[in-house]
């Protein structure tokens, strides 16, 4: 008998439909994958069994009794976890306090068992990610390691169902890798697990059957185990009736202008004594492991680091980056790999995101030109399909492809001469990641704008960008163009190999 059930379930936000007669089963000892484009449902869904949401409507049976959870904690207290995508760390507790929070034992009825505490979260984390120092503050790690601690934390309870949301968005090949490790080690155990992931690869490795959802209905399902890895049938299950979302790469011959010339840009640990160049037209990726600056290389570029040293000149004109209105001024703009929290205003509407950069510039109208600002939002959503009811819809009930999407679309009406991307696919469904890059390009075919993309997978460089520049602890180690822009190549050069 599945541990899971689920049959029927409908979920309502306002007039959107999310879900609509959704069902799922799910055993023990088992990795269903749970796949879709977003906005399909895939994390509603999630959210519902969790009790971050309530159905309008279906029936969820767990261990053979009917559920409707009121909360997490309730979920969590009856064998169900989920590592959400939005991570639900505290910044300034520790790695282990994160990690035993809500399940601390006591010494007495005052005091808590620390050094139980401890050793729970020190096995874990040795399981998934040995060397990472338990006894850190959360606000001091980078990104990856963010989600290890996330994923602890939800093992930490020892569920008999855990559910991953995009649990490896963040997080490097190797680090994929151990994840993996551990997922079987909990399904020889007897866990059941849901796994969503856009990485396709990762489905075909780990899962034993996968569930598509598309558009908040069941599209279909595959049992690796009977039918084999089918990757052409999820894809299309995924897509439906759209056109194939695969790019094929064609290089081109590059302007010799320069835009943007970087010389020994330094700062603190991060950067240190960087040189290149940035040609009209092109799209320059950046690659390696991740934590060796490229988050922080961005950010130089944008303006974000009044102490930055060395040289930037853009059209043979020194800039001095001391603060984002200096990149601003010049062209040169930034989407940043967190949209939550560095790129929108969750609270407020698609409208209000599109046009508050324009707020603070200097030769703002004197009554804000609401209705030419409207058609600009609207024409800018239609181009990358932006799926919305209206613009005036708050940015959190978006999926999160389409949020990303309103992240880049609200630069566009600039005069972007370099656009800086910084992971700008993470956590997007196949169809908006085509649709994001597919954008890109036209921008740059038309416009002759330049690009410096930082991707943490490397499909996205390869199928995306004319050089490929590997950094290692805060250096660029390496350079790739044409043909050598592989998997194996940006592989071995992220190793410093």
């Amino acid at each position: 008998m599945p541990l899971l059930t689920a049959t029927g379930v409908t979920k309502m936000f306002g007039g959107v439909v999310a879900l609509k007669n959704a069902h799922l089963t799910c055993e023990q000892g088992r990795i269903t994958g749970l796949l879709g484009a977003n906005g399909s449902g895939k994390s509603t869904f999630s959210k519902i069994i969790t009790g971050v949401y309530h159905k309008d409507a279906g029936e969820i049976l767990f261990d053979g009794k009917k559920i409707s959870f009121k909360n997490p904690r309730e979920a969590k207290d009856n064998g169900i976890s989920m590592v959400f995508q939005n991570l639900s760390l505290i910044p300034d507790f520790t790695v282990w306090q994160n990690i035993v929070l809500g399940i601390e034992e006591k010494n007495n009825a005052l005091f808590l068992n620390n050094d139980v505490a401890i050793s729970l979260a020190r096995e874990i984390i040795n399981d998934i990610k040995p060397g990472l120092d338990i006894r850190a503050k959360v606000n001091t790690l980078h990104p990856g390691d963010m989600q290890i601690v996330e994923i602890a934390k939800a093992i930490s309870v020892k569920p008999k169902l855990l559910i991953l949301d995009e649990p490896t968005a963040a997080l490097e090949h190797t680090e994929v890798k151990r994840l993996f490790q551990y997922m079987r080690k909990l399904a020889a155990e007897g866990v059941a697990m849901i796994f969503t992931s856009h990485r396709m690869w990762e489905v075909m490795e780990i899962c034993d059957n996968a569930i598509v959802f598309r558009n908040g209905h069941n599209a279909g399902e595959v049992d690796f185990e009977k039918e084999g890895p089918n990757e052409d049938a999820i894809i299309q299950m995924i897509v439906g009736d759209n056109p194939s979302l695969y790019i094929h790469k064609e290089y081109k011959s590059l302007s010799d202008e320069n835009v943007l010339e970087v010389k020994d840009l330094r700062y603190a640990k991060y950067l240190q004594n960087l040189n290149f160049r940035l040609r009209k037209g092109e799209v320059l990726g950046i690659g390696g492991l991740a934590g060796q600056g490229q988050d922080e290389l961005l950010l130089a570029l944008a303006g974000n680091y009044p102490q930055l040293k060395g040289e930037t000149l853009i059209d043979g004109r020194q800039i001095h980056l001391t603060k984002p209105s200096r990149a601003l001024q010049n062209g040169m703009l930034l989407v940043p790999g967190d949209r939550q929290n560095e790129g929108s205003f969750q609270l407020k509407s698609i409208y209000f995101n599109m046009i508050y950069p324009k707020l603070g510039l200097r030769r703002q109208p004197f009554f804000t030109p609401i209705k030419r600002y409207r058609a600009e939002a609207e024409k800018t959503c239609g181009e990358l399909s932006v799926i919305a009811r209206d613009i005036d819809i708050e940015m959190f009930k978006l999926s999160g492809g389409n949020q990303q999407k309103v992240v880049v679309g609200k630069w566009l009406s600039f005069d972007c001469r370099i656009l800086l991307l910084a992971d700008p696919a993470k956590g997007v469904d196949v169809k908006a990641k085509g649709d994001l890059y597919a954008y890109v390009r036209r921008l740059v075919e038309e416009r002759g704008m330049s690009v410096i993309l930082y991707a943490s997978d490397s499909d996205e460089l390869i199928s995306n960008c004319d050089r490929v520049l590997i950094m290692y602890e805060g250096k660029i180690t390496a350079q790739l163009e044409g043909n050598e822009i592989n998997e194996n190549n940006i592989t071995a050069k992220s190793m410093n190999v």
